[in-house]
């Protein structure tokens, strides 16, 4: 009995190990997704890594000023249309 008790434990890790690797993977390509979509819209796929990561920058710093950060807010408590 107690091996079979530590046959489903051995199980169940392996199965928690598959989906963190899982996961791992899906969230590796949501952020290959997103990243292609952020530099589509923006038109920065044709400018070098240094200056994609100086507009990044830039966009962080336009959106803490308190004007901006209201319209940010709006913008993402919108629902998307359906």
């Amino acid at each position: 009995m107690a091996q079979a008790t530590q046959s489903k434990i051995l199980s169940i890790e392996e199965q928690i190990k598959k989906l963190q690797e899982k996961k791992k993977r899906e969230i590796a390509k949501l952020e290959r997704n997103i990243g292609k979509k952020f530099l589509e819209t923006f038109k920065l796929e044709d400018k070098s890594s240094e200056e994609i990561i100086s507009f990044i920058q830039q966009l962080k710093e336009e959106t803490r000023s308190p004007i901006n950060a209201d319209s940010m807010t709006n913008i993402t408590n919108e629902k998307p249309d359906q």
